[in-house]
């Protein structure tokens, strides 16, 4: 297996080092840079959080403002280069909507992902039919073969799971989860039994959020976060609303939503009893 950074932390990398290479130059100011480069201030914000598409162009000409020479312009250029090696995800640019294609460019890449998930099975977890009943109801007027697409799609993110060196995956679902029927009963009940079976698996963990837990920080809103390599930088931290998404990236937000996991696990009932739970979720079926 390659040891290699991916696209997504190859951006975070050259936007750290952007940073670092503009305070080194006595720049303090992302204002200031953008006067001396000519760009907007909001470009060099998002190009130093790694929210945007980096250009070679763009990396030389804050190299020159920065009185960087050869050889780590070229260096760093062909860093910006090579964090738009999209690979897979062009398969499905039609697919997904553009607001998700970070966070699947970066899950991709963590170390860690927590999920916190109120309504359904999280995707990475899901079976194909379970993903199609998903799909077929949240969007009624969809074709088959756009369904067939997305379940596809969906399929093709969870091989990360399959790697050699898989990321530890730390999952809390509601007692809804469980309960809420999604397609047939057959299908809710081989998804439950998959849900089991995953979460044997020892870079797995599933817990559940049982009702009798009464009230939680999570009452809002479902949440994922991304963790990486020691320098891949800060979390990345999605919250899904409607038709979009929510990418919290302060750092209290990052206290927040770590101390919210933690919470929801403590909550939640052991791996062992939500395992025993599912089982009998399933046997009611």
């Amino acid at each position: 297996m390659t040891t290699e950074p991916g696209p997504a932390t190859r951006r975070r990398q050259l936007g750290r080092q952007l940073r670092e290479l503009r305070l080194a130059a006595g720049i303090r100011t992302m204002a200031a840079a953008a006067t001396r480069s000519g760009l907007s201030r909001a470009t060099i914000s998002r190009i130093e959080s790694a929210k945007q598409t980096i250009l070679p162009r763009t990396v030389r000409l804050l190299c020159q403002t920065y009185g960087i020479g050869a050889p780590l312009i070229d260096h760093l250029a062909k860093l910006a280069a090579e964090s738009e090696d999209r690979g897979w995800l062009l398969a499905y640019s039609d697919t997904m909507p553009n607001w998700f294609e970070r966070f699947v460019g970066e899950e991709a890449e963590a170390t860690e992902i927590w999920t916190y998930e109120a309504e359904f099975v999280p995707g990475l977890l899901q079976t194909a039919d379970y993903c199609r009943a998903v799909s077929a109801v949240s969007s009624p007027d969809v074709v088959d073969e756009e369904v067939d697409r997305r379940v596809d799609f969906r399929l093709a993110r969870q091989k990360l799971l399959e790697r050699a060196t898989p990321p530890q995956l730390r999952v809390v679902v509601n007692e809804a989860v469980l309960r809420r029927h999604v397609g047939e009963t057959a299908v809710m009940r081989e998804q439950l039994r998959h849900l089991g079976e995953m979460a044997k698996r020892p870079n797995i963990t599933v817990q559940v959020l049982p009702f009798s837990a009464g009230a939680h920080p999570a009452m809002t809103s479902s949440f994922t976060m991304l963790h990486f390599p020691a320098d891949g930088g800060e979390p990345t931290i999605l919250v899904e609303v409607d038709s979009g998404a929510l990418y919290p990236d302060r750092p209290a937000d990052f206290e927040r939503y770590t101390w919210m996991f933690g919470r929801l696990r403590d909550l939640a009932l052991s791996p062992a009893e939500s395992m025993a739970l599912v089982s009998r979720v399933m046997e009611e079926l």
